[in-house]
């Protein structure tokens, strides 16, 4: 809840809501899955400790992530990632856009007297255009990758101090090998959040949460077994995540 909310507010910031969003959710979502993994240490200590699971969780371990210099770096440079991509998707279609319009009277599309109503609709037509065909699938094949690549990056950053590089390159693994049980995940979430406008994005308080606490049981399922620590035995953990995703959902 205290996520979603943060996110909303910082979106809706003038001129910079946009920059702020991707660079913290990251962050904040960091800060969930370290509690998650306390929850999950207290649950284990708990079948030996039964007082263990009266071990209060402080309210600022969600921020925890804002404080430790090495993740933060990490956090943020995949914050800039996550802006450069959307920037690059948004320069190929404005570069199609334009080509398409070249010697078009456009005048519709910076006419102040116009609303956004009307630009949309004029511009439909050239979007939907069969040669735009391919611009699409393009940028549907480019997300899927990209969504592969992010999907357990910051848990991998966070919960295993993995580098951006290797994060990027382990999610993008683990989703690819288990490709299937992860499509059937993405269209479950995709009709769940069809339901956002329907519901003026509250929702959402209940998704985000949904989402990022199944992302950390699959985290869990795929590297739960293998060793932490950064860079070091890369070659025996790209092993160890073989075999798991190779058996996990």
């Amino acid at each position: 809840m205290l996520m979603y909310v943060l996110l909303l507010v910082a979106s809706m910031i003038p001129m910079i809501g946009n920059i702020i969003a991707p660079i913290l959710a990251p962050f904040l979502a960091g800060g969930v899955y370290v509690v998650l993994q306390r929850v999950r240490e207290i649950e284990q200590r708990s079948r030996s400790e039964p007082l263990a699971s009266e071990q209060p969780i402080p309210f600022d371990l969600l921020f925890s992530v804002f404080k430790d210099p090495a993740p933060r770096k990490v956090l943020l440079w995949l914050g800039f990632v996550s802006i450069a991509f959307s920037l690059a998707l948004l320069l190929v279609v404005a570069t199609f856009v334009t080509v398409k319009l070249s010697g078009v009277d456009h005048s519709m599309l910076t006419d102040p007297s116009a609303n956004d109503e009307q630009r949309v609709r004029f511009l439909i037509p050239y979007l939907m255009d069969p040669d735009a065909w391919a611009l699409w699938i393009g940028i549907v094949i480019a997300s899927v990758a990209y969504s592969m690549a992010t999907f357990f990056a910051v848990p991998l950053i966070v919960l295993r101090g993995e580098t951006l590089r290797s994060a990027l390159s382990q999610s993008f693994s683990a989703v690819g090998r288990n490709w299937s049980a992860f499509l059937v995940y993405a269209l479950v979430f995709f009709v769940l959040f069809l339901t956002v406008p329907m519901t003026l994005m509250l929702s959402l308080i209940l998704l985000l949460p949904l989402m990022i606490a199944s992302v950390f049981v699959a985290f869990e399922d795929i590297w739960g077994d293998s060793p932490v620590g950064g860079d070091a035995d890369r070659e025996d953990r790209g092993r160890v995540v073989h075999e798991r995703t190779s058996t996990v959902m």
